[in-house]
């Protein structure tokens, strides 16, 4: 998915610029990411549609659609699971053919570990916030049983060294028996000339919205409650949206921008409403922002908006009741209580605090060469509130 390559771009670069060789494996479709980012990628398989891997067993027939929020999230970790058997082949033979060293992935990611163990390469799980839920694990193994089988792997591989980007106060118990060393989220959301309005503070609060790509295409009513809930607030309002959703005439105070990066969005802006997605969140704390977060209930999306609220960073209202007049009343409290923006702050300056992923290379060189990974450079005791 977009959002997840992203996710791996910091990293990359910092290997890059030490002077090691990077290379990165995706669908057809997905390689403009990685280059758009000055990359190196080569295609693993056709293109893959997400919805059709979630939506549909291997054979085509449609998957229901769940009551209970546990079995939510292990539908999509089935689907998952058969995004890895759709590039397991072209990851193998790209494998192959390069002989990595040491073999980085994401956490929904099946394919690049089972293939670091078919090689016998070290794999590193990169990840992009919270820890998702172990269901989403639990169901791609039991997605990938016959690929595991004849690989002869009794259960997806373990990692030899998880990078945390998560910062340590929105942490809660890790119940992983793997090496963990944190590293600093470094935000990258894609690249696009800087518009001079981003660069000139606002003379009212600015307020940027996003929802993502999914919810954009398949919540509208949502997205009406937002925008009503925008055109009666007195503030400018910065929208990233797909440019293909029609969502008809905008409050005069709403400025649409597409997809422009929200890193050359957020640096003036005073508040961020969104869907809990990974990448928005960790982008608006690096930036000591509150946040709003409209989020489904079964899915780690909530949990973020937990986290975000437990720690005074925001608030989180569930996005099948959230009306125009409850979104602007939080809208209205986050602006108003100076604590929020204390709680952003203090979760921005936990980032800071991390090592940089320029400083995290040496410890992958280690875990390269079979050493046993360094997970010495840690901050401090960091206080918790978890929800």
């Amino acid at each position: 998915m977009h959002g997840h390559i992203l996710q791996l771009v910091p990293l990359s670069w910092a290997l890059r610029a030490a002077g090691h060789e990077v290379l990165l494996t995706v669908p057809e479709g997905s390689a403009q990411v990685a280059i758009e980012a000055g990359l190196p990628a080569v295609e693993n398989a056709e293109p893959v549609p997400m919805s059709e891997m979630i939506g549909r067993e291997r054979d085509g027939t449609p998957v229901p659609w769940p009551a209970s929020p546990e079995a939510k999230v292990r539908r999509s970790g089935s689907g998952f699971g058969r995004l890895a058997v759709r590039v397991l082949q072209g990851t193998l033979r790209i494998a192959e053919r390069w002989r990595p060293d040491l073999v980085v992935s994401e956490p929904t990611e099946y394919a690049g570990r089972m293939v670091s163990a078919r090689l016998g390469v070290p794999w590193v799980e990169h990840g992009w916030g919270l820890p998702p839920s172990p269901l989403y694990a639990e169901a791609a193994a039991a997605e990938l049983e016959p690929e595991l089988a004849a690989w002869r792997l009794t259960a997806l591989p373990e990692p030899r060294l998880v990078l945390d980007v998560c910062p340590p106060r929105m942490q809660g118990p890790d119940p992983r028996a793997v090496p963990v060393r944190r590293m600093r989220y470094v935000p990258y959301n894609g690249s696009a000339a800087v518009p001079p309005w981003a660069l000139r503070p606002a003379g009212r609060p600015r307020v940027c919205v996003t929802l993502g790509s999914v919810l954009a295409a398949a919540a509208p009513g949502l997205w009406a409650e937002v925008l009503t809930a925008m055109g009666r607030m007195d503030a400018e309002v910065v929208l990233a949206t797909d440019p293909a959703q029609d969502l008809g005439p905008l409050p005069p105070t709403v400025r649409a921008v597409d997809w422009l990066p929200l890193t050359h969005v957020l640096p003036s802006c005073d508040l961020v409403v969104h869907h809990g997605g990974p990448g928005t969140t960790m982008t608006s704390l690096v930036h000591g922002l509150p946040q709003l977060v409209l989020a489904p209930l079964a899915s780690d999306m909530a949990e973020y908006g937990r986290r975000v609220t437990a720690c005074g960073a925001g608030s989180a209202l569930p996005a099948g009741g959230a009306t125009a007049a409850r979104i602007e009343r939080e809208c209205r409290r986050l602006l108003e209580d100076p604590r929020h923006r204390s709680g952003a702050r203090a979760l921005a300056e936990d980032i800071a605090r991390q090592p940089s992923p320029a400083r995290t290379v040496p410890s992958l060189v280690r875990v390269a060469h079979g050493a046993a990974p360094d997970v010495s450079e840690r901050d401090g005791e960091v206080q918790r509130c978890a929800g």
